[in-house]
C-alpha cells in the first residue's frame, strides 16, 4: 500500500522563470534584450547572497550565475543551492571568462549543467537556456513525501 502526502507541481511551461545572477549590470541589460520575446522569464540578482533568497523564497526554473563575483562567487552559490533538497533539481547554466580547455572549469563546480564561456553570441545563450529547459523536473514542496508500507 502507498500513502502519498502532496504532489509535484505542475509548471506552466509557456513561461520559464530564469534567475541570472552577475554583478556586472550590463550583463543583466544584454539578458533582457536577449531574451525580450522568448519563452524565458528573466529575474536578476548582483549577487550571492541575494540570489539565494531570492531561490528559497520563490525558486527559478533555470539559474545562470557568473562564476566569478564579488564576495560570494558562482561556484558557491551553485553548492548551497544543490546542497538544499528542494533545490537541487534547479539546472544551472555557469558563464565564465576563465579559461577551459577540458573541461576544468565545469569539474571545479562539480554542480553546473552547462556551462558558457564568456564573450558569447545571443545563440550560445538560448541553446543553452533550451537544453537546461529540458532538464526541468516537477517540483514538490518540502512537505511532500511518499510512504510505502508493507511489501
Amino acid at each position: 500500500m502507498n500513502i502519498v502526502i502532496g504532489e509535484a507541481v505542475k509548471r506552466d511551461m509557456s513561461q520559464v522563470k530564469v534567475l541570472l545572477v552577475d554583478d556586472d549590470e550590463g550583463m543583466h541589460e544584454m539578458m533582457r534584450l536577449f531574451l525580450g520575446k522568448t519563452e524565458f522569464a528573466l529575474v536578476s540578482a548582483t549577487n550571492a547572497p541575494d540570489a539565494l533568497v531570492m531561490i528559497n523564497s520563490d525558486p527559478p526554473d533555470i539559474l545562470v550565475t557568473d562564476a566569478m563575483m564579488p564576495g560570494e562567487s558562482g561556484f558557491s552559490l551553485i553548492e548551497k543551492m544543490k546542497a538544499c533538497a528542494c533545490t537541487a533539481e534547479i539546472p544551472v547554466i555557469l558563464w565564465t571568462i576563465l579559461e577551459n580547455p577540458n573541461g576544468s572549469v565545469l569539474d571545479a563546480s562539480g554542480k553546473a549543467d552547462i556551462l558558457v564561456n564568456k564573450p558569447f553570441y545571443r545563440s550560445d545563450i538560448l541553446d543553452s537556456l533550451k537544453k537546461a529547459k529540458l532538464m526541468i523536473r516537477p517540483r514538490t514542496t518540502p512537505n511532500d513525501v511518499t510512504i510505502y508500507l508493507g511489501s
